[in-house]
């Protein structure tokens, strides 16, 4: 197997692109896919202040030296979660990249910051802990860059985080995760903006990018993600797109070229800002997280 451009022996094949590359044009071919992300969606200029979201994983952690790579000027935050071994091994991998890469990452401990206690804020939450998770996290990430002046957010999210969180609201209809869901997400007064520059990249490449490019990361799963949804949609869309290459993308790009722009109009929700800590709220006058500890509270207090 030879490779596409240089004719050298290839490492990787990549048959949605008809391309198979050697290590080093299979390492300019990620950083061309993110740039161009980048750019046609417009998603932050050379002379932004960014902030990126690194977990330790290989997404956030490969797409912290793409950035690097490319000029962009760049803060990395780490948000470390109460999730024991887990937590502790990723906080090694962003150390360890941070050093590689020359630079002073952000650490933030999650339940220092909101003043919570994860686990006991998870049971009034009531709901599973993947979805309280992400929502501490934008909570956390969002605050911060408000408070720091940082006017876009940047996280990892690859094709296929997309393209399973695609499928299973496009199954179960759900219109508010699927009018928001894209490589985009516009701020306004209470929100930075949100982007995702792996959008047309796999699990996979990612992988291979990260070993190529000698990026230690934390491999295993989040022990408490062992059934999330997300894993079973994304080996269901492995399988098709075994068997028809380019079909995760089509899906996806489709969707936000066509599909999102026919039938999904501008949300007319209202915003609203939290009378406690301002952050963005749409039914209530307190958001999500005042309203656990309020009740966190009443609850110490026995009642």
């Amino acid at each position: 197997m030879k490779c596409t451009v240089c004719k050298e022996d290839a490492v990787i094949k990549i048959p949605r692109h008809n391309l198979k590359l050697c290590e080093e044009h299979f390492k300019e071919h990620i950083i061309f896919q993110t740039q161009r992300v980048i750019k046609h969606f417009n998603m932050f200029k050379k002379d932004e202040s960014l902030l990126l979201a690194v977990s330790g994983g290989k997404d956030s952690l490969g797409l912290w030296l793409i950035l690097k790579e490319l000029g962009f000027n760049v803060k990395a935050l780490h948000i470390i979660m109460p999730f024991g071994e887990y937590s502790e091994k990723s906080l090694e991998m962003v150390k360890g990249c941070a050093k590689k890469l020359n630079e002073k990452p952000l650490y933030i401990e999650a339940n220092k910051y909101l003043e919570i206690d994860f686990f006991k804020a998870l049971k009034i939450y009531k709901k599973p802990i993947c979805s309280f998770c992400g929502k501490i996290k934008r909570y956390i990430l969002s605050t911060y860059a408000n408070r720091n002046s940082y006017t876009t957010i940047a996280t990892g999210h690859n094709l296929d985080d997309e393209t399973a969180f695609l499928l299973g609201n496009v199954l179960h209809w759900h219109i508010e995760y699927l009018n928001k869901q894209g490589p985009v997400l516009e701020s306004n007064q209470f929100m930075p903006k949100k982007v995702k520059p792996l959008v047309r990249i796999t699990d996979e490449e990612m992988s291979f990018f990260a070993k190529t490019s000698e990026i230690e990361y934390i491999e295993e799963k989040c022990p408490y993600s062992r059934n999330a949804k997300s894993i079973f949609f994304k080996n269901i869309l492995n399988e098709i797109d075994a068997q028809m290459p380019g079909t995760k993308s089509f899906f996806y790009l489709q969707y936000i070229k066509n599909i999102k722009r026919i039938f999904f109009k501008e949300s007319d929700e209202k915003l609203k800002g939290c009378r406690i800590c301002h952050y963005q709220t749409y039914n209530d006058d307190t958001c999500f997280l005042c309203n656990i500890k309020s009740k966190m509270k009443r609850t110490e207090n026995g009642h």
